[in-house]
């Protein structure tokens, strides 16, 4: 059956709404739960703050700088159109705009994939695809999070959707939409090149061209402006090869590394990833009992329906959604491991979805073919296949819901009430950037783990200390820096593992100035040779001995 035949077939009403009337009710579930799920407090990943400290940078016209570095170079690493969009913002509201909008931008690629399951599906078909993202844990998740992924994943979408075969939107909107979503996230290079495979498979030259140029514009634009803010900085390439970014010292990995990386980071995302994107939980590596067998299994299948449903759809025509999940695929495949994550697999998890309900009504009808049932019941047959996958997706981003969204409700009136429901580790780090702020002075610079959450709460410039084990480079990295001051955290082992033993094995060099929390989070003030010691009275005072001697948090954490 035709894609034309199987939209012909469906009724313009069912349940008494049409399928915009049904999709507006998909995106409605989608802001409730979203809403139900909220979290106010920051990820404490760090990667929003520095979000949030380029987008001041521009609202302030200081330019595309990182604010928080010492220097306060130019930025190069994330693209400037997340940045920008919260510069606007800015002028309007602060965090929990911010995050409002990103729920507004998730809700919008609920719209467009239902939109796109229309066009793939029929009308029942895009409302059940558009229930199954809306109900999503992960989308839900990244709805709250001042990160680029919700702006990411609905440009992608969008481009997608005016790009495929039959769009009856203009072609420009959609290469608007992939220079726009590669200047949101470089992630986006396969989607630069999927739109310029598309029309050259399909002999559209003319089109081919316009891709190409859009790609190269867009590319070669970003490459060109980063050659010239930092010539000498290592970019994402070296990052790629690298054997773990978190320990230099792992060296890089060759053809053959990448070989066998690709193959576990697959079965990291089909065996515990994909599944836990279902549930709201994460890969059960190592995890024992059935449970984690079930997830696998369902992971299996999941991708086994995902791989027939892309195939069904490739065989007809490789267009730009086919050629872009196969590339973003092999692009996250080759990451370094450590970050293979459900954060990584969002922007393709819809078109994942989506493959998997075409797959389920592949194999449907298949097997009625096979059995030589009559094309009217290998119809039913195939849009209950498709039913069938929708309800088990469904499902357990329900139960995830109604499960999370009253501890999330309480997080809610207890940040209201003036006690966020954070981590206590970064509650007592963010304790001490406040402390920083009110304290040391204006220009004084603190090396520590998390520098842009420090400098979002402190406005105390700073740096990562080197991730080294060799004590005397790390104090030459703080010296380099002009530190006055660092931080011996909760949150992350590299503290425990690389700046505990330097404090220990130089104690002389630190000087305890706070400690506070629980766990405690101390800032020790660091006197360079030659140099002497800064900072005002320790509260609760202790020797940076016993600072390093005290265990700064879960090794687990990064």
């Amino acid at each position: 059956m035709s894609e034309a035949a199987g939209r012909a077939a469906e009724p313009r009403r069912f349940g008494g709404l049409t399928p915009r009337g049904w999709l507006a009710v998909a995106c409605a579930v989608h802001v409730v739960a979203g809403l139900l799920l909220f979290e106010p407090t920051l990820f404490p990943g760090g990667d929003n703050a520095g979000y949030m400290i380029l987008g001041r940078a521009l609202r302030t016209f200081r330019g595309y700088r990182d604010l928080y570095l010492p220097a306060i170079p130019l930025h190069t690493k994330y693209p400037p159109a997340y940045p920008a969009l919260l510069a606007v913002l800015g002028w309007a509201g602060g965090v929990q705009l911010f995050k409002l909008a990103s729920l507004a931008l998730t809700t919008a690629a609920v719209a467009i994939t239902g939109l796109i399951g229309r066009r793939w599906l029929g009308a029942a078909g895009g409302v059940l695809a558009a229930f199954v993202v809306a109900l999503n844990p992960v989308l839900l998740e990244y709805g709250h999070y001042v990160l680029s992924e919700a702006p990411f994943v609905a440009l992608v979408l969008f481009s997608l959707w005016a790009l495929s075969e039959g769009s009856a939107l203009p072609a420009w909107a959609g290469y608007a939409a992939v220079a726009a979503a590669f200047l949101t996230r470089t992630a986006g290079l396969p989607l630069l090149g999927a739109a310029v495979l598309a029309p050259l498979l399909a002999r559209r030259w003319r089109r081919a061209g316009v891709a190409l140029a859009v790609a190269v514009l867009a590319a070669g634009g970003w490459s060109l402006y980063q050659h010239l803010a930092a010539p000498d900085q290592a970019g994402y390439l070296r990052q790629l090869v690298l054997a773990n970014p978190y320990d230099p010292s792992a060296g890089t990995v060759g053809v053959a590394g990448l070989v066998t990386r690709g193959a576990r980071n697959l079965w990291s995302y089909v065996s515990g990833i994909l599944p836990g994107s279902l549930t709201g939980g994460g890969a059960p590596a190592g995890a024992p009992g059935a449970g984690a067998g079930l997830l696998r299994l369902t992971g299996l299948l999941l991708a086994a329906l995902g791989v027939t449903g892309w195939v069904h759809r490739a065989l007809r025509r490789l267009d730009v959604a086919e050629l872009f999940t196969l590339l973003y695929g092999a692009e996250i495949a080759l990451w370094p491991s450590v970050w293979t994550d459900r954060r990584f697999l969002l922007p393709v998890l819809p078109l994942v979805l989506l493959y998997v309900l075409v797959g389920a009504r592949a194999a449907a009808m298949g097997a009625l073919r096979r059995g030589g049932r009559p094309s009217a019941a290998g119809s039913r047959a195939a849009r209950l296949g498709g039913a069938v996958a929708a309800v088990a997706m469904l499902l357990p981003g329900a139960v995830y819901l109604f499960s999370t969204a009253p501890g999330r409700v309480r997080c809610i009136a207890d940040y209201r009430a003036g006690t966020p429901c954070e981590a206590p580790a970064m509650s007592s780090f963010y304790a001490a950037a406040r402390w920083a702020r009110d304290n040391l002075p204006p220009d004084a610079v603190v090396a520590n783990r998390k520098p842009r959450l420090f400098y979002w709460f402190s406005t105390r410039r700073g740096d990562v200390y080197r991730f080294t084990s060799d004590t005397d480079l790390l104090l030459n990295g703080l010296d380099a820096m002009g530190t006055g001051y660092v931080v011996l955290d909760a949150i992350s082992a590299t503290t425990y593992q690389y700046l505990v033993p330097a404090v220990r094995s130089h104690a002389e060099r630190f000087t305890v100035v706070y400690r506070n929390g629980d766990p405690p989070t101390w800032i020790l003030a660091y006197r360079s040779p030659g140099g002497t010691a800064l900072g005002p009275p320790s509260p609760g005072g202790a020797d940076p001995g016993s600072a390093a001697r005290g265990r700064t948090g879960s090794r687990a954490a990064r």
